[in-house]
Order: C-alpha cells, then sequence, then structure tokens
C-alpha cells in the first residue's frame, strides 16, 4: 500500500465520473499526491451533484461508471504509485422513493424488515403509529378535496399513488373496489390503511417522526448501531478495501452517530480485517472522521482512528495569520454600523432558541417528553418538573452547549465531558429563574452520574437523545443561521471555526501542530473543502482587514455612500457589510473586466445568505420583495453607469488588499504541506481559490489550466511579481508535495520543533527533522501594503528589518529557489534568508 503523504480531494457527479477522474491520475501524480480523496461513490437519488443523498449503500454508483469504471481508477492510480481513499456516509441515507430500504418501510411499516433500520417513533403522539411523510405543498385534506392524489397502476398492474410527479407504494389489501378514480371518501379509507401518513411540508419540522439529517426532512438518520444496519451499510467499502481498491476510509459527519466511539473500534476492527488479507498491520488502513470541533476541543481519546479531515488544522492555519487586535476593531466596526451591540455568542444563543422552536421543534418535543417520563419514573422532586419546566431548562442547556455533542454511554461521565456540562450549566444557571436553575441541575445530575440500579430505565435514551440533538442544532445555528447574521470577519466564520476566537498566537500553533503530531500524525490537514463557506484564497484577502481594520473602515463607509444612489439604504447594514466583503473576496484582482460568471454566483451566494441568516428572508418564508431589492443593489453595483463610482473604490481596494491577501495564501499553503499530518488538497485549489459557499465550491475545475500551472518554468521571484495567473501559488504547492515525496519518512515521522525568531509577531518559522533530514519554514504571518504603484506577493526589504531567526547550523538548499545556503550563524538575518519572498523553505541534507 502505497503511505498517505497527501490527499486530493474529487467531487464525483454524473458529469465527473470515475473515467474522467481516471484522466486526471498522471496530473495529480505529477503534482505529487499519494491519494486520491473521492467524495461518496455509492448509488445516489438521480442527479444529484453531491453523492451524500445516498439510496443504496450496497452498490457503487452506476451514474459514476459502476464498479468496472471505479476499478479501472483504481488500476491507473496504482499504475502511477497512487491509492484511493472513499468518503463513507453512514449517519443517513435518502428519504426517496427510489430507495429500496425507505420504499419498503413504507410499504410495510413496522412489519418492514428494514424498519429497524430508521430511528422511526410509531409510538410518537399524534402519529397514531404511522410513519410522517411531510411532502405535501398543501394540507392533505386540501389535496383530497382538490383531487391531487389518484391511484395509478404499472406495466406490472401494480398500485401506487400518484402525487406531483412522485409515486408512493400502495399496501395491495387496502385498495379500494372504486374504479380508477376513488371518490375522495375512498381515498380517504386508503391513505388511513397505509403505514405512512402524506403531510403538509409546513408540518414536518414540528411533527415528523423519524430522525433527521440536520433538519433536512429528505435525508432519514440510520441506527447504525444495530449490527445488520452496520454490516450492509459497510459492506461495500469492507470488500473494496480487502480486495486492494481503497486504502482508507473518510466517516461523513460521525457526531450523527448515537455512539460515535464504539462505531470507531467496530469500523478500526473491520478494516484491519480486510488489511489482514493484504498482509497490511492492523492500523495501517486509514480512517478519518469529519469532525467539528470546538476551540478548545480535541478528539476523544478512545477513538481510533487517524484524526479529523482538517477542520481543526484550517481554522489554526487560517488564525495564525489574522491579527487578533486588528480583530477586536472589526467587531467594534460591526457593531457601531449595524447598531446590534451584542456578541456573536448573543448572536448564537438566539439563534439556537429559533432553531429549537422551528427547524427541530420535533426532536426537541420528543426530547422533553422523554425527559419527562424519566423524571416521573424516577419521582421524588422531579415528579413535579413538569413537561414546561423541563424544555425551558433544557433549551437554556442547549443554548449554552460549548461544542457540537458530549459522548456519555452508560459508564461515568469522562473528564472532558464533565467539563463541557458544567461549563453549559453554569452559563444556563446565571440569570435563570430559580426553578429553572434547579431543573438545570438535576438535569445535569442526570447527564453526569454513574449508573446505578435504581436509575430510570429511560436514563440512558435521555443521554443520547441530548446528544443527537445538539450537534445539529449547533450545525443549523452557527455555522448555517449565525454565521450569516453576525459578520464582524467573513474570515472567521467557517465550518470547524469560531468567530469569537480571532486569531491565535504563533506559539499556540506550535503547540497545535505538535499535539497533532503526537496524537494523529496521519490526520488530513484541510485548508479547502467541498463545504467551506469560502475559497482557501478568499479567506486570506479578508484575513488582511484584520491586518488594516482601521482602513477598511473607511472603505466601506465610502461603499455605503456610494451605493445610496443605487438603493443600498433598502439593504440592512448587516446585508451591506457581508455584501462588501464578500465583494472584496471574490473580485478579480488584475484587469477591470468582471468576469461573466461573477454576478451569478455573487448572486447565488446572495439568496442563500439571506435565507440561511433568516432574519429579512429564509428559505422557509422567502421575501421576494427583501431578495429582489438585494438583488437589484448587487446587479448595479456590478453592471449599471450609475455604479461605476463604487466599482472605481472596490477595484482599488481589491488591488490593494489581493496581493497582501496572496502572501497570507502563501504562508497558509506551505503550513499545510509542512507541519504533522497528511496535506489535503481540494480539487482545483492549486491556483488560487476564490469560490463562494456551495454549491459554488463545487463547480467543475478546469484540468488544463491546472496542468499549465504544472508545467510553468517562471523562477520563484518572477512569479512573485507575476503572481495573478495563480502560478506562484501551484509552483510552492509542488515543490513541497515533491520534497513530501522524496523524504515521506522525514513529513510522517520526523520531530517538529518552532524556532525562535526575534519578531514573533511577524514571522512564523519551524523546523521537521528525522535522522539527518532536517526541513525549515520560514513565513511571513503579519502583511504590508505593499510597493506602489505596482504591488506584487513580493515583500519589500524593509518589512523584514533586523529580524532574525534561529536556524541550525548546516548546508542547506533552497526549495524554491533552488540555490544553496549556508547557515553558519544560528541567528540569521531574515533580509538576507528570505529576501523579497513571504515563504522560505529550506531542505537538509
Amino acid at each position: 500500500m502505497v503511505p498517505f503523504r497527501a490527499t486530493a480531494r474529487v467531487q464525483l457527479h454524473a458529469g465527473f465520473t470515475f473515467d474522467d477522474a481516471r484522466a486526471q491520475v498522471d496530473y495529480y501524480a505529477a503534482l505529487g499526491v499519494s491519494h486520491l480523496y473521492l467524495s461518496p461513490i455509492t448509488r445516489a437519488v438521480d442527479g444529484s451533484t453531491h453523492g451524500y443523498d445516498v439510496i443504496d449503500p450496497t452498490v457503487v454508483s452506476p451514474a459514476l461508471g459502476g464498479e468496472p469504471a471505479l476499478l479501472r481508477l483504481a488500476a491507473q492510480a496504482r499504475a502511477h504509485g497512487m491509492g484511493l481513499i472513499v468518503d463513507i456516509v453512514p449517519n443517513h441515507v435518502a428519504a426517496h422513493l427510489s430507495n429500496p430500504y425507505w420504499a419498503d418501510v413504507l410499504l410495510r411499516g413496522q412489519d418492514s424488515r428494514y424498519a429497524a433500520w430508521f430511528d422511526i417513533d410509531w409510538q410518537a403522539p399524534g402519529r397514531h403509529g404511522k410513519l410522517w411523510l411531510p411532502v405535501l405543498d398543501r394540507p392533505l385534506a386540501t389535496a383530497l378535496a382538490e383531487g391531487q392524489l389518484q391511484v395509478e397502476r404499472d406495466a406490472a398492474g401494480d398500485a401506487w399513488l400518484a402525487l406531483a410527479g412522485s409515486r408512493y407504494p400502495l399496501a395491495t389489501q387496502a385498495l379500494p373496489d372504486a374504479g380508477p378514480e376513488p371518490s375522495t371518501q375512498a381515498m380517504s379509507a386508503l391513505l388511513a390503511a397505509q403505514a405512512y401518513r402524506l403531510a403538509w411540508w409546513r408540518s414536518g419540522d414540528a411533527r415528523v417522526n423519524y430522525r433527521r439529517f440536520f433538519t433536512v426532512t429528505a435525508l432519514a438518520a440510520l441506527q447504525m448501531e444495530r449490527t445488520e444496519v452496520f454490516d450492509a451499510v459497510h459492506a461495500l467499502p469492507l470488500r473494496l478495501a480487502a480486495e486492494g481498491v481503497i486504502d482508507g476510509v473518510r466517516v461523513d459527519h460521525v457526531d450523527g452517530l448515537r455512539d460515535p466511539a464504539a462505531y470507531l473500534r467496530r469500523l478500526r476492527g473491520a478494516l484491519d480485517v480486510a488489511g489482514a488479507g493484504r498482509q497490511l498491520p492492523a492500523g495501517t488502513l486509514g480512517l478519518w472522521v469529519e469532525k467539528i470541533l470546538g476551540p478548545d476541543e480535541r478528539l476523544p481519546a478512545d477513538w481510533p482512528c487517524d484524526g479529523s479531515t482538517g477542520y481543526d488544522f484550517m481554522d489554526e492555519a487560517g488564525a495564525v495569520l489574522h491579527d487578533i487586535g486588528g480583530g477586536r476593531v472589526l467587531d467594534q466596526h460591526w457593531r457601531q454600523l449595524t447598531a446590534d451591540p451584542r456578541s456573536v455568542e448573543q448572536v448564537e444563543r438566539q439563534a439556537r432558541a429559533e432553531v429549537l422552536d422551528n427547524g427541530l421543534r420535533a426532536e426537541f418535543d420528543a426530547l422533553v417528553a422523554l425527559a419527562a417520563r424519566v423524571a416521573e419514573e424516577e419521582g421524588g422532586a422531579a415528579a413535579d418538573f413538569g413537561s414546561a419546566l423541563l424544555a425551558t431548562a433544557i433549551a437554556r442547556l442547549l443554548a449554552y452547549f460549548p461544542v457540537y455533542r458530549s459522548y456519555l454511554t452508560d459508564s461515568a461521565a469522562g473528564p472532558a465531558d464533565e467539563a463541557v456540562w458544567a461549563q453549559a450549566a453554569t452559563a444556563a444557571r446565571a440569570g435563570a429563574d430559580p426553578a429553572v436553575a434547579g431543573v438545570i441541575t438535576h438535569v445535569l445530575g442526570w447527564m453526569l452520574q454513574a449508573p446505578s440500579a435504581g436509575a430510570p430505565s429511560g436514563l440512558l435514551r435521555l443521554r443520547q437523545q441530548v446528544q443527537l440533538l445538539s450537534a445539529p442544532l449547533n450545525a443549523k445555528a452557527v455555522e448555517d443561521c449565525s454565521f450569516y447574521r453576525y459578520a464582524a470577519q467573513l474570515s472567521r466564520n467557517e465550518v470547524g471555526t469560531h468567530p469569537a476566537r480571532r486569531g491565535l498566537l504563533p506559539k499556540d500553533f506550535h503547540a497545535r501542530a505538535a499535539e497533532r503530531g503526537r496524537a494523529h500524525p496521519r490526520a488530513l490537514l484541510a485548508t479547502a473543502t467541498h463545504d467551506h463557506k469560502r475559497g482557501e484564497d478568499a479567506r486570506m484577502r479578508l484575513a488582511v482587514l484584520s491586518h488594516w481594520p482601521m482602513w477598511w473602515r473607511t472603505i466601506t463607509r465610502r461603499l455605503d455612500r456610494l451605493a445610496l444612489p443605487l438603493g443600498g439604504s433598502s439593504l440592512h447594514p448587516g446585508d451591506r457589510q457581508m455584501l462588501w466583503q464578500t465583494l472584496v473576496a471574490a473580485w478579480p484582482a488584475h484587469g477591470r473586466q468582471v468576469p461573466d460568471d461573477l454576478l451569478p454566483r455573487l448572486l447565488g451566494w446572495q439568496r442563500k445568505a439571506l435565507r440561511e441568516g433568516g432574519l429579512r428572508s429564509s428559505w422557509r418564508d422567502p421575501d421576494a420583495a427583501y431578495e429582489a431589492a438585494a438583488g437589484e443593489v448587487l446587479r448595479s453595483v456590478c453592471e449599471s453607469s450609475a455604479g461605476q463610482a463604487l466599482r472605481q473604490v472596490l477595484h482599488a481596494a481589491v488591488v490593494r488588499v489581493a496581493p497582501a491577501g496572496a502572501r497570507l495564501s502563501l504562508a497558509q499553503t506551505a503550513l499545510r504541506l509542512t507541519v504533522p499530518g497528511v496535506a489535503d488538497l481540494y480539487q482545483g485549489t492549486e491556483g488560487w481559490d476564490l469560490s463562494l459557499v456551495d454549491p459554488d465550491n463545487r463547480r467543475p475545475v478546469d484540468y488544463a489550466a491546472r496542468r499549465r500551472l504544472l508545467d510553468d518554468a517562471r523562477p520563484w521571484p518572477q512569479l512573485l511579481i507575476d503572481w495573478h495567473d495563480g502560478a506562484v501559488k501551484a509552483r510552492l504547492l509542488h515543490a513541497l508535495l515533491q520534497v513530501r515525496r522524496r523524504w515521506p519518512v522525514l513529513f510522517a515521522h520526523g520531530d517538529y520543533r518552532p524556532l525562535r525568531t526575534t519578531a514573533p509577531d511577524r514571522v512564523l518559522a519551524l523546523c521537521r527533522e528525522h535522522g539527518q533530514q532536517r526541513v525549515v519554514l520560514v513565513v511571513a504571518i503579519d502583511t504590508t501594503a505593499g510597493p506602489a504603484p505596482r504591488a506584487t506577493a513580493a515583500l519589500p526589504a524593509r518589512f523584514w528589518g533586523a529580524a532574525r531567526v534561529e536556524i541550525p547550523v548546516a548546508r542547506y538548499r533552497n526549495v524554491l529557489t533552488g540555490l544553496p545556503v549556508d547557515i553558519q550563524n544560528a541567528f540569521t538575518p531574515l533580509r538576507a534568508l528570505s529576501a523579497d519572498s513571504p515563504v522560505t523553505v529550506l531542505i537538509h541534507p
């Protein structure tokens, strides 16, 4: 098996199949990647562009070419000294009629052999033992009265319930004797005999009785803790691993599982069995988890995996390139402009309350009902709590919960879980009504008390349900809502990042990197993913604003003033501030011609931002008038003659900020390729990545252009000058991947050591060492406006000043210039070492 050095994430769909990926294997091999990291490969809903809406986890997707095409891709990868990793989806499948498992449950209800695959509450009050399907565009009675539902028969003579292009299975014993168009009464009787209940979509969030992925009614959660479900879902990837087709798996949304630790133990054991047939030692096949970690959270020590998929590194690498003090100024600026004095934490708490009241209403009500049963069974003081008091207490606890979830089981809580629950309870009790505070304390005991013979029978289930609710609540309220409400620094509104942490000191970055090297040396290191809110280089452009906060304040005031004739006053100040940041992040820095596709991309982002924020529009109830006004402002900014003055200011701002952002991007790229872990590349980000939120970040990759970047022969200093075309980033990436290829042991097992500098606020330096092999990295983490009128990605000599860095004495080669470098004095002047490059990489011997 090829050792893991670097992965390249590839998004598969009908427009980019296994054979399309196979055509690019030689390119990725030349780049220096060891493994292609494939998005889900199993059969998904027809037309799926991402593959997470799985309808059959046992079959390789025919839309991608099926298993024969996958085998061709694997063979091509092996021929180029590479391997494959696949993304698996154990937490949910599509609640779609083409899903045979789900369809069987619809047909047979609790008698289906697959009923236990799904987390369905058949006894939910008011559901009459049926599976609630909120799929109608109007109440059921109205749909019946208006003849929206029909009975149809297919060529085989089977009867189906037809609705707006969809067909639902019908239990044959319930079919009426009437003709092809039964009466409303007969149709009502027919529906009453089914295992499911069709309902108005607006009732879904409050009445759905199956656990979903987040609030997505079209995705049904699986009970992966059941052996038959685990075996069915994992049979395919485990067989592919045993046959040498794949070398590892990435587990999607591990927090959506009831007991992640138990799941990972089972999966790690199964992968080891698969690997044994290939004579691979236990632990060789890769196992990574998609996990959102809080600022001070770590992966549980008892998870037998290789680490996370890299959101934590993405946060840390971005944070160390921000200015913490400047971030505080931007926060103040935001509050002044929006006239909203709240902190981001306060915004998040309001969003959590709203999500519990709306999107996760059914899950919350079920949790409260379970807590009431536990209280009644326990008796004593708990018997008097009542549902209303319990609901208030639990909602406050969840509003203050500091991480996605805890990992409580039927054992005593560990120190990490105790700490987060104690933190949440302390915050929730502060300012609460005394009765509510008392119930919070009691609920805390339920969560943390050691198991005992007299404990209520539903206590374990209560713990599990709280945890299965807190994770989607955090995801929806924080990333999918608050990040579009509070936008002081959009570069810190990112998956895996918390805006309250404005930056990270170099010493703390070093500590995290060293810790990762000890705990998870094969963890993935990502700076872009298919889920990012904005591209890795767009974030670095915006990171510059934390270094120049007063300049940005002046720019935004000018933009606000120039937007008035364009209708800018019709937009909320917060929406305008998000728009200005997004335009600066995505606007072309070279030339004055705006690409034809930019406005449609920006309009797509704006619509999603307004609806995700849920303040002035929403997915549930779009405000067409406000969205239209916002779109008109954006169109005027980009295209109208009246917007010319604003465009000039915008272009001038981008011309100034983009080179500084490019320098930070180069630093970010270099860190990803040198610190402990497996570097992960997202498709197409070899050049500048100024993408916006999905689906914009999943646009087709221009591989011909990427190949031209790889073939560029210009020297490094020239690339810094000609930085606009992205070749400078591609060269850095390629050069470091080649170093990783040539010295794999150095990067897999080398020690990590921070190097001392006399300018820790401007420079970050590190060393990786294994035996006689050593690599040194020096990056500029501060920025400068650069020389006028032609700003470049090069740093002026004055940036370094008299700063020095402590490097072990030896003879090195500069990886980027190819020149020899003799370090004869441990403290080396940075001006002489790095010249005008924001990144310096030295290799020895």
